[in-house]
């Protein structure tokens, strides 16, 4: 008898490569392959790479090279695959480096991958060229192994080409999915259980903006037109943004967030820079004004909303001023958490080639400074919690009882017996340990 083959998926970077990652697990299992143990050997390791600094780069060599150790086959697709192809199939082990024009064919290839016996160095690369994509390749998505939150793609592709980002270059032109195709596989998500989907793209702001030139058909001709209809879905208690520029929020925003049940009042907004001089060198097309207005809009409308960020420090000529207007906006703001980042050249976009690069342990240094900075602001927030009553979904068991995140995005550990995964709780949270807040559950 055949032994059953093993599958192991290893993801890193954004919402969008784990909802990719769900897509190729689905066919795995179809094809009658089950995920591997640990400590067993596994027949085929899948490495969804991320590129969007050199830390992640990094991050993605060791993962493969770990996997490179108990693998019958390993192969490498994402970001980083794309970007540097060449330098992923040097790679000790490595069998495939698929790009991400090809993602949706990287089944096919691992199946002809395992028929032969052997491969030739140069058939392993499989790269598409991104320049004029327009197409939008999905996989519907029904069935998560998480089994309380899925993550649903509804976009793909940025035209914005930021300065430092290379993104662009190697996801593609800006490209909506078609949103029947979206509504499909939501209600088929809520039939399977799902009661919270988080809506995932590289850059969401735009869904829709490309509609006029591919000819769709739709009422549906922006994000707010997609969450309206995706309200409507029984069974779908929650909606969440995944990362999301500041041009999401405008009044035709404002009205329906005002009015909606399901749109969970937390936002990941990227602001990257609170100077303005710096966000016009980045190619960021706002003001820091205009992202404190916006905030403060959505906190007008419902006060309970909270607000996660993404920043980078030490970006070319960024000036002692320049970062004081960041931590200025930082404090302004009072973020749950902001995630930092210093500043990571990426050869081929503008930032590379500009004077005036930060030293290193400049980087670091602002770098610990915002680190500091949210910390204190994320236990301020969850202190102004206790005492509040909340929503939470049971998600997993941690810290002695059941893990779960409430409608703004609170981490809270639910307590007590009987606790039920993928329900949601009426809780009033009783303290915080300044990374969780805890409420007890009385049946």
């Amino acid at each position: 008898m055949e032994k059953m083959r093993t599958f192991r998926i290893l993801t890193l970077g954004c919402k969008v490569n784990q909802y990719e990652s769900e897509a190729l697990a689905q066919q795995f299992l179809k094809a009658g392959y089950r995920p591997a143990q640990s400590g067993e050997a596994v027949s085929v390791s899948v490495v969804n790479t991320c590129s969007v600094t050199n830390m992640s780069d990094r991050k993605s060599r060791k993962m493969i090279r770990q996997c490179a150790k108990d693998s019958e086959l390993v192969a490498v697709c994402g970001c980083y695959a794309q970007a540097k192809p060449e330098e992923a199939s040097q790679i000790e082990g490595v069998d495939l480096v698929i790009g991400n024009g090809n993602k949706h064919k990287l089944f096919a290839l691992i199946e002809e991958c395992l028929q032969a016996k052997e491969m030739e160095k140069s058939s392993k690369i499989n790269i598409a060229e991104l320049t004029h994509e327009t197409s939008f390749d999905s996989v519907p998505i029904t069935e998560y192994r998480e089994k309380t939150r899925a993550i649903l793609k509804i976009q793909d592709g940025c035209n914005s080409f930021c300065s430092y980002c290379i993104i662009p270059y190697v996801r593609g032109r800006l490209r909506s999915r078609n949103p029947l195709e979206i509504l499909e596989e939501a209600r088929l998500l809520a039939k399977n259980g799902y009661r919270e989907i988080v809506l995932a793209g590289i850059h969401v702001c735009k869904y829709g903006a490309d509609f006029s030139d591919s000819g769709c058909d739709t009422p549906i001709h922006d994000l707010t037109d997609l969450l309206m209809e995706l309200e409507k879905i029984d069974g779908i208690c929650r909606i969440r943004l995944s990362s999301i520029e500041p041009f999401a929020f405008h009044e035709k925003f404002f009205r329906y967030y005002a009015l909606s049940k399901k749109l969970c009042p937390s936002f990941h907004i990227s602001l990257q820079s609170g100077s303005d001089t710096v966000l016009k060198r980045m190619n960021r097309h706002y003001t820091a004004d205009y992202y404190i207005k916006t905030v403060e809009k959505l906190r007008e409308i419902k006060p309970q909303t909270t607000v996660t960020t993404d920043v980078i420090v030490g970006f070319p000529g960024e000036t002692d001023e320049e970062f004081q207007q960041t931590l200025f906006l930082l404090k302004k703001i009072n973020f749950l958490k902001v995630h930092t980042f210093p500043y990571s050249r990426r050869s081929g976009t503008a930032a590379d080639k500009m004077p005036d690069q930060i030293p290193q342990n400049i980087k670091e240094i602002r770098s610990k400074e915002v680190i500091k900075l949210s910390l204190k602001s994320e236990q301020e927030i969850l202190k102004k919690y206790v005492g509040s009553p909340l929503f939470v979904l049971a998600e997993e068991e941690k810290n002695g009882g059941m893990y779960g995140l409430s409608e703004n995005h609170l981490p809270v550990i639910l307590e007590g017996e009987g606790i039920l995964e993928n329900k949601i709780y009426s809780v009033v949270p009783y303290r915080t340990d300044g990374v969780f807040l805890y409420a007890e559950i009385s049946n």
